[in-house]
């Protein structure tokens, strides 16, 4: 869950997973009798979600931001909602595979440019990273 404001939330669920647990959380929420829930910042199809990791991914967030996403300054589990690619974006950080990792999520109408983008400026600081869809389109 990333609370993107104080009444907006976005609920993920975990990178490779079913989802289950996801939709489980999404339906007590809307099940709720609660008076005050906020809203859910919910895209049915519309969320394009990169993620980023490895020892060169702070280096790759400044080529791909203008905003202070620097390990340092982007603390785990803190997240901002700025631009990145070009873009629109909420960028959050999760620490994963033993890394600093950042996940980027943005209008999935521009995942094509994105990629593109990601491609070509990973490309150009010769730190090897990879590309790999957990979540292909269905």
């Amino acid at each position: 869950m990333l609370r993107l404001g104080q009444q907006e939330v976005l609920l993920t669920a975990p990178p490779g997973g079913s989802g289950a647990r996801l939709r489980e959380l999404r339906n007590a929420w809307h099940d709720s009798e609660l008076p005050a829930k906020g809203y859910e910042a919910y895209r049915d199809e519309g969320w394009a979600w990169f993620v980023i990791s490895g020892p060169a991914a702070p280096a790759l967030m400044r080529r791909i931001s203008m905003a202070d996403l620097r390990p340092e300054s982007l603390k785990p589990a803190h997240l901002a909602q700025t631009r990145a690619l070009h873009l629109d974006a909420v960028v959050a950080r999760f620490d994963r595979f033993g890394a600093v990792s950042y996940d980027i999520f943005f209008d999935i109408a521009s995942a094509g440019f994105a990629l593109d983008v990601l491609t070509e400026t990973a490309a150009g600081t010769n730190a090897d990273f990879q590309m790999a869809a957990l979540h292909p389109a269905e």
